[in-house]
């Protein structure tokens, strides 16, 4: 997956002064239609697929493969034409007797009147596709970031990432992540950034899971996109990174305004996202507006008394 890579270098090469990633899941290539997230195993090791609720016969499932390609944040979501970069999505199983294929991509059975009740043919899904186990020892103040792709109904179907500091024995809610828009990209979605930190429970822990889970009632109602998810990494602060504080300089978000207050004067170098990319920002009495920006980590790099300073904050 050839994108990927240019963000890390990018990432490494603008805010390494801040921020290393040292874990990813790209899901590999492929459009692989049908490929159960089970029976995927990358160079971390292999993911699982747990039952959290009721399951029906038909119930939808994670897959691994390009039926939704992995695009670009902001672009819209497309299958696998042109592109071979695969996903973890959550896509319907086959069902025979209404024509429908397994795996359409990011597009699930929300279920059909009366097909379950006389045809047996029920929507009813609980499922966590959940990561191999993650070392985090010697890292700590860890953020995760990925793009993704959701809809659903409302908290009806509905994604959310969950964790697990005990190599999946107990897990708990980390978030439960905004529906992406739809715009221009209607039915498939836009490819949306995100970036979250982990509990402290993460710091130099060498058994963390990260899972996404995936639930859906049968009433027929919910939207595509179902949930897509690519290009996960973990970060955490360079080594040395506490050293590199200027006792004039202060940096901090409030919502989703950045206030940078200084003895000196200063000199606004630049905002990235989690992955290294340059954000459209400027700075107007000592703020910086980040309404127009996902919520989310971002890094802010200033220029004080002829040092160079990088800044993590979070957007609300």
């Amino acid at each position: 997956m050839k994108k990927i890579y240019l963000l890390f270098t990018l990432f490494s090469t603008v805010v390494v002064a801040d921020a290393q990633v040292f874990w990813t899941e790209d899901f590999g290539t492929g459009c692989n239609q049908g490929q159960l997230a089970s029976a995927y195993a990358g160079t971390n090791g292999a993911w699982t697929i747990s039952s959290t609720g009721t399951n029906d016969a038909t119930a939808n499932t994670f897959y691994i493969g390009a039926q939704e390609a992995g695009n670009p944040v902001g672009a819209c979501g497309t299958g696998c034409v042109g592109s071979v970069d695969a996903t973890l999505h959550i896509g319907n199983v086959a069902i025979t007797l209404l024509s429908i294929a397994a795996d359409g991509g990011a597009s699930y059975f929300s279920g059909v009147a009366s097909a379950c009740s006389l045809l047996g043919i029920c929507a009813t899904t609980n499922k966590r596709a959940e990561s191999p186990i993650i070392n985090c020892t010697g890292q700590s103040s860890i953020s995760i970031s990925f793009a993704y792709l959701e809809n659903g109904a409302t908290t009806l179907d509905d994604a959310s990432l969950w964790y697990s500091a005990d190599g999946g024995t107990t897990w708990s809610l980390l978030n439960n992540m905004a529906k992406t828009p739809l715009g221009a990209c209607a039915p498939q979605g836009i490819w949306t950034a995100y970036s979250f930190s982990l509990p402290a429970s993460a710091n130099n822990n060498a058994t963390v899971k990260i899972g996404f889970n995936w639930t859906n009632n049968d009433d027929g109602l919910g939207t595509d996109p179902s949930f897509a998810v690519d290009d996960i990494s973990l970060s955490s602060p360079a080594l040395g990174v506490a050293a590199e504080t200027a006792s004039s300089l202060e940096v901090f978000a409030t919502g989703n305004i950045i206030t940078i207050k200084s003895m000196d004067a200063l000199k606004l170098q630049g905002v990235y996202d989690v992955l290294g990319r340059t954000i459209s920002a400027s700075l107007e009495n000592n703020t910086i507006n980040m309404e127009a920006q996902p919520s989310g980590i971002y890094f802010v790099r200033v220029e004080a008394k002829g040092q160079l300073y990088t800044k993590k904050v979070f957007i609300k």
